[in-house]
């Protein structure tokens, strides 16, 4: 019997997969959307973040069996159709965020020519990694995370040291407006998508309906309180003009800065081991949706039958994935899949609380914090812009096209099981 993973493992695959996305690789395209008005949309996004953690936590201790997590919670309250949409745009945002964290990995190598190679080898070298066991995974995680909060509490305090508070960092404080802060948001969202992954480990995890939850809220309390005071010490350290869409922002910070060599290389290597891990628990939570999609008979079951063929199939799409082109599109292109299917995890714990379906977890203020899940969500998928929508409704169009193709032929095969002569009965 295999051993199962601990309340510390579990947090810590979480925040593999937050931390990196996010800070490493996006914070000065915030900075850039939003100017200093970016700790807003940090702010905001995690109050999104924690109201859909808290509904995910609850959904966890109540459906403990699943491994598809908002997808499965989706499917277990909606049905098939609803919850084949949202694994449908789990898969593509988590294969899309993959290919964003490994090119993020890539460019903090600059080795600039190289930086899709080196992206899609990442992939294929961590895809194998998980082959070899989630317990193996779980405690490189669990080593890993610990210096990537080192490094960021390193950057930190070198900021707060060596900078002086200087009115022209901070601004104007929105110079472009609210749609500034709500794009940034949106982008900034990126960053705290990763614990979902926590809630696709349930079966794995020890009292997984219990450990879960706590998992799921601590990741989330630890990278909030992280996330806020990095780009504070951002602005602190540089004026807010010069971040742009560089996918190496806090090295780029401390360049800038004239920061000690030996911090720059400490705050660039922590920000290559944040990358690997972000892109470990994302393949993880992909092969996990893909699985129990497959279980379920949502997609052909031979494509979850064994765990390698599931595996290469998630590696082919990030690597595809690497094509969309700089870190912020992808980024955007992402996160209409991840805010999508969050969304839903609000609609479910209403739909489960009133079928009496009950947890060893309930999220707190119901309902208000699921009217503010859903409010924050349609708001921050409002912003996305107009090419992440489009790709969004158009991928949400061909996943219900796929489905109801799928679901004719399973009746069509059912029929003929039913009725080996060929004709198929009227059901």
């Amino acid at each position: 019997m295999k051993k199962k993973l601990s309340l510390y493992e579990a947090t810590a695959i979480g925040l593999g997969n937050i931390i990196g996305a996010g800070i490493f690789v996006m914070a000065g395209s915030t900075i850039y959307l939003a100017g200093p008005a970016a700790l807003i949309s940090f702010i905001i996004t995690g109050l999104l973040a924690m109201s859909i953690g808290l509904n995910s936590a609850e959904l966890a201790s109540k459906y403990p069996e699943s491994e598809g997590g908002v997808y499965s919670f989706a499917k277990l309250t909606m049905g098939d159709t609803l919850g084949f949409l949202v694994g449908w745009m789990r898969m593509i945002s988590y294969s899309v965020s993959g290919a964003a964290t490994a090119l993020g990995f890539a460019s903090y190598l600059q080795i600039q020519s190289y930086t899709l190679i080196i992206a899609g080898l990442l992939i294929l070298v961590l895809g194998g990694l998980y082959l070899a066991g989630l317990k193996l995974v779980s405690e490189v995680e669990s080593v890993l995370v610990g210096l990537n909060v080192l490094g960021l509490v390193l950057f930190i305090v070198f900021a707060l040291i060596s900078g002086r508070f200087n009115t022209l960092h901070f601004t104007p404080i929105a110079p472009h407006g609210l749609y500034g802060i709500f794009t940034a948001s949106s982008l900034a969202f990126f960053a705290y998508s990763g614990f979902n992954t926590i809630a696709t480990l349930t079966p794995d995890v020890e009292n997984g309906e219990k450990t879960v939850p706590k998992a799921i809220v601590l990741s989330l309390a630890i990278t909030s309180v992280l996330y806020i005071m990095v780009v504070f010490s951002m602005l602190y350290l540089l004026p807010w003009q010069i971040y742009g869409q560089q996918a190496n922002p806090l090295s780029f910070a401390l360049q800038k800065a004239k920061a000690p060599f030996l911090l720059i290389l400490a705050v660039s290597a922590t920000a290559i081991i944040a990358t690997l891990t972000v892109t470990m628990s994302t393949i993880i939570a992909t092969v996990r949706t893909l699985k129990q999609m497959a279980e379920d008979n949502l997609i052909p079951s031979k494509l979850g039958r064994k765990e390698s063929i599931a595996t290469l199939l998630v590696i082919s799409m990030m690597v595809s994935s690497l094509g969309l082109g700089n870190v912020e599109v992808i980024g955007l292109v992402s996160n209409f899949g991840t805010i999508f299917s969050y969304l839903t995890t609000a609609l479910a714990v209403v739909i489960s609380r009133r079928r009496g379906i009950m947890g060893s977890f309930k999220a707190p203020l119901y309902p208000f914090l699921q009217i503010l899940s859903i409010l924050l969500s349609l708001l921050v998928i409002g912003t996305l812009g107009e090419e992440s929508l489009v790709l969004g409704v158009v991928s949400l169009l061909v996943g219900l096209i796929i489905h109801v193709i799928h679901v004719e032929i399973n009746v069509v095969e059912k029929g003929k099981r039913l009725n080996p002569h060929g004709r198929i009965q009227n059901e």
